[in-house]
């Protein structure tokens, strides 16, 4: 058995092994640091950093950074993810890191006489988004699943939406060319009102009104039924029954048809209706009572057994009371509601505007609407004699990075360098630097403790 001094000396030599093989390591891993070049590094930088040149010096280097780490906690301008998306394609490693809040916002035309935009915005539920244009705040909306939506009559080409970090833009590029609209019914107070309230919100109404068996009359020519002519059909009752063919073809080649209840019931339009007309419903029993009508309390053919591609719309309760589906490359819109006339007569103060308003946005959802560039602010500076500000027009024509539509700017971000990484890589130098101080911690420890052992044994 070793003696004790044998001991001593033999954790002597061990603890010189560990200082030996520490440096060995610190050597080595000094050796790996100064050959790798500045271009083999893993830089980590912040969205605020982005523009101090980094991105314009890296892509003239002979040898792109092999590791790019981004602290983001706003998204890039859509310049600065596209340079890094090429940094990336060049063989570069970019990765990210934060927490940004999804975004996304499109602007349509609303297809309808009185025109305006439609703009919808999806984002994070609850998170608030502000809406507005060029010419200012519009405003803020909070998504409840999975978007929201806001009706403007007037504004700008752009339209900007922003949430805490992130800003999308998008610029209304498309104007829609309206057709006209028949009405097919029999004669009494729904075929008369449903075509006033058109009238009045400005449509062009063509008519077939049905006043004796075989005996009918037009308003309007009244021509073939195509998309040359009309944008939608609206089929009240029967007397749309001869022209169902028709209609079956006029939807098939992309025109919108609005099929009232008694006119769903009908086999010539079994290919086109959304669901089965179940019977009236009784609580909506308007002939009785002070109160005004409104939608809530009109009669109702609740709509059931939906086809497998129909999409309820709307609901009273639990009854569906109006369901769409694509037919062809055209839209059908079903419809619950009958003797709608009925609102209009005894709705109140509001009843007129409100019935021609909703007869309106029933027709806009499946009317073909085909879309036409509009101008753009160059063309109409020219078309009107108007000139931008000379600062304006050269900051669009040098790339201003606010300019370009950005309407996804995370899924733009993703697209470019992938998805965020995990919170390990917040940085490249603190798993390192970690390392290094435990080594060093170790090498002095065990550096000390063998001298002090030879010390206090008298060995030299």
């Amino acid at each position: 058995m070793p003696s004790r001094a044998e001991m001593r000396i033999r954790v002597e030599q061990a603890l010189r092994a560990i200082v030996i093989v520490a440096l060995a390591l610190m050597f080595l891993r000094s050796l790996l640091r100064s050959n790798a070049s500045d271009a083999s590094s893993t830089h980590v930088l912040n969205t605020r950093a982005l523009g101090g040149g980094d991105l314009a010096r890296w892509s003239v280097l002979a040898a792109a950074p092999k590791s790019i780490h981004l602290q983001i906690d706003n998204v890039p301008t859509p310049v600065e993810r596209a340079w890094l998306g090429a940094l990336a394609g060049s063989g570069s490693g970019v990765t990210w890191t934060g927490d940004l809040m999804p975004l996304m916002v499109d602007a349509q035309p609303i297809v309808a006489p009185t025109g305006g935009t439609k703009v919808l915005v999806a984002g994070r539920r609850g998170s608030p988004i502000v809406v507005g244009d060029e010419v200012g705040l519009v405003d803020t909306l909070r998504p409840q699943s999975v978007g929201a939506g806001v009706t403007l009559g007037a504004a700008s080409d752009r339209v900007t939406a922003s949430t805490d970090g992130s800003i999308a833009t998008v610029t209304q590029r498309d104007s829609a060319i309206l057709r006209r609209v028949l009405v097919i019914g029999s004669a009494g107070w729904e075929s008369k009102f449903v075509v006033a309230a058109l009238e009045e919100e400005g449509w062009k109404v063509d008519a077939l009104i049905r006043v004796a068996p075989n005996v009918d009359v037009t308003q309007g020519q009244a021509a073939s039924i195509d998309t040359a002519r009309y944008s939608a059909v609206i089929a009240l009752d029967a007397a749309a029954a001869p022209y169902a063919n028709r209609i079956t073809e006029f939807v098939r080649s992309g025109g919108g048809v609005v099929l009232e209840p008694s006119a769903a019931t009908l086999d010539a339009f079994s290919a086109l209706r959304a669901g089965s007309v179940a019977r009236a419903s009784s609580a909506g029993d308007v002939s009785q009572g002070s109160m005004p009508v409104n939608l809530a309390s009109l009669p109702l053919h609740p709509i059931t057994l939906l086809r497998n591609d129909a999409i309820p719309l709307e609901k009273r309760r639990a009854a569906v009371t109006s369901a769409a589906r694509r037919f062809g490359a055209g839209r059908v819109l079903q419809l619950g509601y009958d003797d709608s006339w009925r609102w209009r007569m005894a709705g109140g103060d509001t009843g007129l505007r409100d019935h021609r308003q909703w007869w309106t946005r029933q027709v806009s959802t499946v009317a073909y609407a085909p879309r036409i560039p509009r101008a753009n602010p160059e063309s109409r500076e020219k078309a009107t004699g108007l000139v931008a500000p000379t600062a304006n027009r050269l900051s669009r024509l040098a790339g201003n990075p606010s300019a370009p539509d950005d309407p996804a700017p995370l899924s733009d971000l993703v697209a470019n360098i992938g998805p965020a990484t995990s919170r390990g890589l917040m940085s490249s130098s603190g798993p390192s630097s970690d390392y290094m101080t435990w080594l060093f911690m170790l090498l002095v420890a065990a550096l000390v403790a063998e001298v002090a052992s030879r010390r206090t044994r008298g060995a030299a």
